[in-house]
């Protein structure tokens, strides 16, 4: 069986899970921290079928082969950090050859397009998997939830996901056991989550996104019964996180956590760039201020905006939010006054919506588009 480079509609609909899972919040890789060894951590693939693993492992790929297709940089467009590829547990690993400063975010990339292109091999995936990782010393306290994202006093009735932090790696245990969104009466809604096994973890395992039931929850009784949202506009509820539930390193999270959510009408349009408004100031660095019109997914977004410079360079930058809707990017400063803020096209808000659809209303056409956005700005 070779699912990585024959096509069929079965294999279809796993890579249609497996790119949807990633984008939702499941990151593509794994972290591991190792504060005592001399590479100080690890950055490991998942979801690689073992077949093309097993290609791989016939190769014998240099580092330059090897970071042609899977690369870890400081920034976007900076040269591959030098290190060490492997294979270990059928899974693709990088280890840093030098001592990483766990202050700094690291992009990493894994392109099939390029590995195809590598081996000679038409690989069904076409896509190019990216996030961010920093090498943090593991926390030896006990676990706690740090914050709880979207930062809004009212959410959109079709809010897409709710992100959780916690401040140390958590356990493989079932998360949905631990956590419930209770309605005024203290009674828990039945099933308001998308169980993903093992639950939709980031890099560092530290951040759980917990995706909503887009539109499938059955409300009413009887023949008034229709299909709609989890949350319904003008209630509120309680979402609860079990202090029972324990952390990897076999202890429970400190206390039990609760966030009030008060659900107003659903947002069902697409985004409109062209009515944000952009303010640039120059400090020591370049900042520049950003009010949308929409509340933006903001881990999506952190991943999603850039700073590009003169002959096209995309700059050092880091985006920091206020609230949904105002935040900033805080960028290193070159000889560039005409600048452009680069929006990937996936970006999303709080709902699923992009700039180019609504996510939820009928007979949209959701093919998600390639093209990058940009919006000019100077820097006075």
């Amino acid at each position: 069986m070779k699912p990585t480079i024959t096509k069929g509609g079965a294999i279809g609909l796993l890579y249609f899970f497996l790119i949807s899972s990633t984008a939702l919040g499941q990151s593509f890789f794994t972290a591991k921290t190792l504060p005592k060894s001399e590479n100080y951590g690890t950055i490991t693939t998942r979801l690689v079928p073992e077949d093309l693993v097993r290609l791989i492992e016939k190769e014998n790929f240099t580092f330059e082969q090897w970071s042609s297709f899977f690369f870890v940089q400081t920034t976007p467009g900076a040269p591959p950090v030098l290190g060490e590829y492997g294979i270990v547990n059928n899974h693709l690993s990088f280890s840093p050859k030098f001592l990483p400063d766990p202050k700094v975010q690291y992009f990493v990339t894994f392109s099939y397009p390029k590995l195809g292109e590598l081996i000679s091999q038409n690989i069904e995936d076409q896509n190019e998997y990216t996030d961010v990782a920093s090498f943090e010393p593991p926390e030896t306290t006990q676990p706690e939830v740090t914050s709880f994202i979207p930062t809004l006093n009212e959410v959109p009735a079709n809010l897409l996901r709710f992100y959780v932090y916690f401040s140390a790696p958590m356990s493989l245990q079932n998360p949905y056991d631990f956590i419930t969104i209770e309605d005024k009466s203290g009674k828990a809604l039945v099933d308001p989550f998308v169980v993903i096994p093992e639950g939709l973890w980031n890099i560092n395992h530290t951040r759980l996104t917990l995706l909503l039931h887009p539109g499938r929850i059955k409300q009413g009784v009887g023949p008034n019964m229709t299909m709609g949202d989890v949350l319904m506009a003008g209630n509120n509820y309680t979402l609860k996180i079990s202090k029972d539930w324990k952390g990897a390193s076999g202890e429970p999270l400190k206390a039990t956590f609760t966030q009030t959510i008060n659900a107003t009408n659903p947002l069902e349009r697409a985004m409109n760039i062209n009515s944000w408004a952009l303010r640039a100031e120059r400090k020591n660095i370049g900042i520049l201020h950003v009010v949308s019109d929409h509340p933006l997914d903001q881990p999506l977004a952190k991943r999603m905006l850039f700073i590009r410079g003169k002959d096209g360079q995309i700059l050092p930058s880091r985006v920091e939010f206020d609230n949904p809707e105002k935040f900033r990017i805080l960028w290193k400063l070159d000889d560039s006054d005409e600048l452009e803020l680069v929006i990937d096209p996936r970006l999303e808000d709080v709902c699923g919506n992009t700039p180019h659809y609504a996510f939820d209303l009928a007979g949209t056409e959701r093919t998600p588009s390639k093209e990058e956005l940009k919006l000019k700005f100077r820097l006075e």
